[in-house]
């Protein structure tokens, strides 16, 4: 690949910075961006028979309505295929602060070994974060809409073994620290105090099921991705709470004309929660990965399921098109999930291909729920 992802952070800043100038002069601004790329990127030279390493560092901005305007540095080091591995490797570090004066900062990788007979993956994550509660269930109304805050700290790591082909098996431990948490006195959380209401520590085991034969990582054009993650935390381990949360992630990806660049993308995903679970790690419904359109945390409970399709169209030279739907819901027990009560996602949005030989795209969605709707800016796909 001649560049990588994060070399698009640089572009997407002088497209969000430029506008409306960009739409009179798109063509000056990226050729400015591309001489900009070059002061931020490089290599790492390592042994002749082996390509070098990549490195870029840039700033970015983006929006959604968990965050408002998000402003921050990011960066990341890839580790490009040899003959030992089909897939690129990264890591990638980035620190963000947001208009609702929220500070994100989630290094992060994905790591292939020799013939990628193992994946590591895991990530950092340090988080300031306020943002709105408004109940539990599926049927929570906007007026019970309240701001709380909280800090959290925490790592993650998960390590998959191929035992067949594509099909891996993992293990791995997650561990996090939640913090500082401000509740409004005169809300309902004060009034609750659900588990997780304090300050609490959460460390379990993660064992996991993954087949994975995606042509690409971090941008998906072809192929499937099914796992399944079992999370279990408990006192014996340090934990506060006795919990266990499961997460299953089914995604598929192909073209529907051999001769058109277009794309067809579905996921299935569903977070299933069981025990003294804590309201912060209860499913959310929202955000700008699954039903776009709603608040992420509009609807919380036990558990979550929701699917979504994408067509994702090429219209002329760098620019794209996507149409998508979704439908999903939270219940607090599995049982009680019913099609009465199920929450319609659609949207659409524009694509422009920052670095077209990488499918690497900067994303404006927009998307209308149950009575709601918001508007995204974001780098790469929702999925």
């Amino acid at each position: 690949m001649r560049r990588y992802l994060s070399s698009t952070i640089i572009k997407a800043t002088f497209l969000l910075l430029s506008c409306p100038t960009s739409v009179l002069a798109q063509g000056s601004v990226f050729d400015l961006a591309d001489k900009v790329i070059d002061l931020f990127s490089g290599e790492i030279p390592r042994k002749p028979s082996k390509p070098p390493l990549r490195w870029v560092v840039a700033p970015f901005a983006g929006y959604s309505p968990e965050t408002s305007w998000q402003f921050g540095v990011g960066g990341k080091l890839l580790f490009p295929p040899t003959a030992d591995s089909t897939r690129t490797s990264f890591i990638a570090m980035s620190l963000r602060y947001t208009l609702n004066n929220q500070i994100i900062t989630t290094p992060e990788y994905t790591v292939f070994s020799r013939r990628e007979q193992f994946i590591h993956r895991g990530e950092l994550a340090f988080r300031k974060f306020p943002q709105f509660y408004y109940g539990i269930g599926n049927a929570s109304p906007e007026s019970n809409e309240e701001l709380f805050s909280y800090t959290e700290l925490g790592v993650e790591h998960l390590t998959y073994r191929r035992v067949y082909k594509k099909l891996y098996a993992g293990l791995g431990f997650r561990y996090t620290e939640t913090y500082d948490l401000d509740l409004d006195p005169d809300g309902a959380l004060s009034a609750e105090v659900p588990l997780g209401a304090e300050p609490y520590r959460s460390v379990g085991l993660d064992v996991g099921v993954m087949l994975d034969n995606r042509n690409n990582v971090l941008n998906t054009t072809s192929g499937i991705l099914a796992e399944f993650r079992q999370r279990v935390h408990r006192k014996a381990l340090g934990s506060d709470f006795d919990y266990s949360v499961g997460v299953l992630d089914v995604r598929n990806y192909w073209k529907p004309f051999a001769r058109r660049n277009d794309i067809v993308a579905v996921q299935l995903f569903g977070y299933f929660s069981q025990g003294e679970t804590p309201f912060i790690e209860l499913a959310a419904l929202g955000g700008d990965m699954i039903m776009r359109g709603y608040y992420e945390g509009r609807y919380r409970d036990n558990n979550l399921l929701a699917g979504q399709a994408e067509y994702r169209c090429h219209i002329w030279k760098n620019l794209g098109a996507v149409g998508f739907v979704g439908i999903g819901d939270v219940a607090r027990r599995f049982g009680e999930f019913s099609l009465s009560d199920i929450k319609p996602s659609v949207g659409a949005g524009l694509r422009y291909a920052l670095i077209p030989e990488e499918n690497l795209n900067i994303r404006l969605d927009f998307a209308v729920g149950q009575g709601t709707s918001n508007f995204y800016i974001n780098i790469a796909e929702a999925f």
